[in-house]
């Protein structure tokens, strides 16, 4: 059963968390040597710097897929002589045992080795375009990612600076020089289709491909309401007060772990002053503006790809 109106991308994980089995001692024990275990592979990025090739795991780190994008789960069997660094816990999938785990190298590195079975390694936006957009697996994808990429950037305490210690499963790392326990963060981003009569605003942020344009998104910030920050980023970027907000869906965004909230922002009608420190441009647009550039008979495209949270906000307002 759906629970929003509006279906995202990077949504739907079906795992059950189990978050009752974090605690367990025999998750990475006997849990993980059962012949229904499984275990999502990622890799990092192989960049050229000072002329070497170093591994970098950033947002774009890779997952392996199999030949039609969807995740290729491996068995702890098969992953045994890789050289597996980071190793989280996700959930049971109808009550057998899921993992995630980042290799100590770049894809590039292990391309040839799963080659043979169909296998490669590819970043989130691209399974996201090969499984069309709405998939169970992205929203695996999502959680794996977000959640070793933290692991990554997160190793030292940041009270003390001592390197911590995962524990609860990858839930936690707990320094054991000063006892302080962190938690993964998510990020949340409000993304706002802002309208007015029968128009909608559009904007392009700097550095876009030429003509793409998309809803208006920011940063909530501490002490702030999801409201005020629709309110707020749509003020600083294009000066319009708004009037009233109302929530559709929100979007697990895992580059690297944010949460879009994804709203319609209610405005007064008004001159635009755009930032230009915040966007280049912003536009407003008809349902038939819309329709025309999906039949690519715009001169701008106005619909952002199907995994992206503005797609489906679009798409609902040009729908209703």
């Amino acid at each position: 059963m759906a629970l929003a109106d509006i279906t995202t991308a990077f949504s739907g994980n079906p795992l059950d968390r189990a978050d009752h089995l974090r605690t367990d001692p025999e998750i990475f024990g006997d849990y993980m040597q059962r012949e229904d275990a499984r275990i999502v592979l990622l890799a990092g990025e192989s960049k050229q710097a000072e002329g070497e090739v170093r591994v970098s795991l950033t947002s774009e780190s890779r997952i392996l897929t199999d030949v039609v994008g969807d995740i290729a789960w491996q068995s702890p069997r098969k992953c045994r002589f890789l050289p597996v660094g980071t190793t989280i816990f996700l959930g049971l999938d109808n009550g057998a045992p899921r993992y995630a785990a980042m290799l100590n190298g770049s894809a590039d590195d292990f391309a040839e080795m799963f080659e043979a079975d169909g296998a490669k390694f590819r970043d989130g936006r691209g399974i996201a375009f090969k499984l069309g957009g709405a998939h169970p697996s992205l929203g695996i994808i999502a959680q794996a990612k977000s959640m070793l990429l933290w692991h990554e950037s997160h190793r030292f305490c940041a009270k003390c600076g001592e390197e911590s210690k995962l524990v609860k499963a990858g839930y936690e790392r707990k320094c054991e020089a000063c006892e302080t326990s962190h938690f993964p963060r998510t990020d949340p981003v409000v993304i706002m289709l802002v309208r007015a009569g029968e128009k909608a605003l559009v904007g392009r942020g700097n550095g876009w491909p030429e003509g793409h344009y998309s809803a208006l998104a920011g940063f909530m910030e501490p002490g702030e309401s999801m409201e005020e920050a629709v309110a707020r980023e749509v003020f600083e970027e294009v000066g319009l007060k708004t009037t009233k907000v109302h929530y559709k869906a929100s979007q697990p965004w895992p580059w690297p772990s944010s949460l879009m909230i994804g709203v319609e922002a209610w405005v007064e009608e008004g001159e635009l002053n755009i930032d230009s420190s915040e966007i280049e441009d912003a536009i407003w647009i008809t349902k038939e503006d819309v329709l025309k550039s999906m039949r690519e008979e715009h001169p701008y495209r106005l619909v952002p790809p199907p995994f992206a949270i503005a797609h489906n906000l679009i798409k609902a307002w040009i729908e209703e």
